[in-house]
């Protein structure tokens, strides 16, 4: 009898061997690599970790965008409840985590009873933020803590600081708080100033081991600003819009050479450091942005299309019908009452009727073909967002009047930009060149630059006459206020009225438009300031000043030889 009970306990412990050994090969081999994954899902959380963002420099090589390090702090709750049921009979370690709570009580300014509901709502999850952007300071302040709990984890990531504040934020913009470009130059290049993102590894698991890898940084960008330059246009822009108590103003400072824009700046202004303060109006970059209509300026395209085309010699003579004259139903003025004009002083006392009459007589199919040979009613194609391409009417609705209101600058709109790229046409000698801020790329061993794109649209001896009638604005017309001491100017006044709800208003654009220096152009300059109330409203007034102080720091600043004894 108890031979047979012997035999039964051993054959019961022999089949619960089996079992066991059974159990055990299931899980091994068969659901074992199921089970390593559920395990591992629960030890490790996994988040989206990416490179550094490219810097943006000036021409100089100074920083016009850096990134800065902020820390994210977390908790890793499923860990923390569990270091508590290893160390459930430590006083010491209660003693430490109620101590280290209570110091991130008084660092964070967060309540111990807010933290500890945060932890225990969240007893599962591997990952859950308690406060994002910490200062440096803070972030030495907890990871130095004696009683730091290594539940607790911090991320690093860079947030964007921009040395240059609002001096340069309408041409650099923003980023969001994803490091991901929103505004200006910043969302342009993002896909190349953006580093490349990848998985990481965040949590410590019950080995205390953790997983990191490098993720890809950005590519930088040296861009054709110089900051000097654009310090001194923005101190320049404010006072003048300030002193003539006007709704806004844009500059623009370019090579007429290579198309590179030394500096832009718009009125109102914003600071990219604290963008979230400010509303669309301040953010946008108007010199690229907003269409207007030009007024006189605009008499270049006019004066270009009747010399390059033949039909004008340049040596004629128009009757400005003493300062008004009703063409069907329309009356166009004359600031003064001219009678007869030759052809270069219709342009340099700027006669609204002697450019409507040459340009009937160009006939809407001559004057359209320099609309487009100037890129009129296309976007020039400068590297950032938002470019408007301006506002030209269809040909086919075209009539007599429209095309005589084109020829001195109303009915059609355009950018400060694109009125930049129209003066550099003459500056450069009849090429229609690319408005562009990059010089290039680099990263490491490895730099992009920039590819100039330029064409000839104007033959050289129309340069040439084109060229002597702006002189001759600033010398005998009207942008006698342009004028520099030791600079040959050449350039063109516009005083266009404001149009809304289709009216014209008793409000103006003042602008002015030249290069300098006269012999051997170095640089565009493009002003126009929007609705002075005070101290005038002329082009000639209001926007030449600005220019030639513009121009003259530029032209020093470079060291440009004068051409004027």
């Amino acid at each position: 009898m108890n031979r047979v009970r012997f035999s039964f306990v051993v054959s019961l412990i022999f089949a619960s061997f089996l079992i066991v050994v059974i159990k055990s090969f299931y899980i091994q081999l068969i659901k074992g690599k199921a089970y390593k994954e559920e395990y591992v899902k629960k030890l490790v959380k996994t988040i989206t970790v990416s490179g550094r963002r490219g810097l943006i420099y000036d021409e100089k090589g100074r920083p016009l965008a850096l990134n800065y390090p902020v820390f994210d702090l977390f908790v890793d709750p499923y860990y923390l409840f569990q270091l508590r049921k290893v160390y459930k009979t430590d006083e010491y370690y209660r003693q430490r985590e109620e101590l280290f709570v209570e110091d991130l009580s008084n660092i964070l300014h967060i309540s111990k009873n807010r933290l500890w509901s945060l932890i225990n709502s969240n007893r599962s999850r591997r990952y859950v933020v308690i406060k994002k952007n910490l200062s440096l300071d803070d972030y030495n302040r907890i990871r130095n803590d004696d009683n730091f709990i290594r539940a607790f984890g911090f991320i690093k990531r860079f947030r964007r600081f921009y040395p240059d504040g609002e001096f340069s934020a309408h041409v650099v913009g923003f980023c969001y708080s994803n490091n991901r470009g929103a505004e200006g130059l910043e969302r342009y290049y993002d896909k190349y100033l953006s580093g490349l993102s990848i998985k990481e590894d965040i949590a410590y698991d019950i080995y205390k081991r953790r997983t990191a890898a490098n993720p890809i940084d950005g590519v930088n960008l040296k861009i054709s600003l110089n900051r000097d330059i654009q310090d001194f246009v923005h101190e320049q822009l404010r006072n003048t819009v300030l002193k003539h108590e006007a709704d806004k103003g844009v500059v623009v400072v370019m090579d007429p050479y290579t198309g590179e824009v030394v500096a832009m700046d718009s009125y109102p202004f914003y600071d990219n450091n604290h963008f979230w303060h400010y509303s669309y109006v301040y953010v946008k970059n108007r010199a690229v942005s907003d269409a207007f209509e030009p007024g006189s300026v605009f008499k270049l395209l006019t004066m270009a299309a009747a010399l390059d085309s033949g039909i004008f010699k340049g040596n004629e003579r128009i009757y400005c019908q003493n300062g008004r004259w009703r063409l069907h139903g329309k009356v166009i003025h004359d600031v003064h009452r001219f009678k007869m004009l030759r052809f270069r002083d219709v342009f340099v006392y700027s006669s609204n009727i002697g450019s409507a009459k040459i340009a009937l007589k160009l006939g809407k199919k001559v004057f359209y073909s320099y609309l487009n040979r100037f890129g009129l009613g296309r976007k020039t194609g400068i590297d950032t967002i938002s470019e408007t391409k301006g506002i030209v009417k269809d040909i086919f609705n075209v009539g007599d009047v429209d095309l005589a209101n084109m020829a001195f600058g109303q009915g059609i709109s355009v950018s400060e930009i694109q009125l930049s790229v129209m003066y550099s046409v003459i500056a450069n000698g009849g090429y229609w060149v690319r408005p562009h801020f990059m010089v290039k790329t680099f990263k490491d061993n490895s730099t992009q630059g920039y590819t100039v794109f330029k064409k000839r649209i104007l033959k050289p001896s129309t340069v040439e006459k084109i060229k002597g009638i702006l002189r001759d604005v600033v010398v005998y017309g009207t942008g006698k206020n342009a004028a520099l001491d030791d600079y040959a100017v050449a350039g063109k006044t516009g005083t266009a009225q404001i149009a809304k709800h289709g009216k014209y208003q008793k409000q103006y654009v003042a602008s002015f438009v030249g290069f300098a220096p006269f012999s051997h152009p170095k640089f565009v300059v493009a002003v126009s300031i929007f609705n002075p109330k005070k101290g005038g409203f002329y082009g000639g007034e209001v926007a030449a000043p600005l220019f030639a102080r513009v121009m003259e720091f530029v032209l020093h600043y470079y060291g440009v030889m004068p051409d004027k004894d």
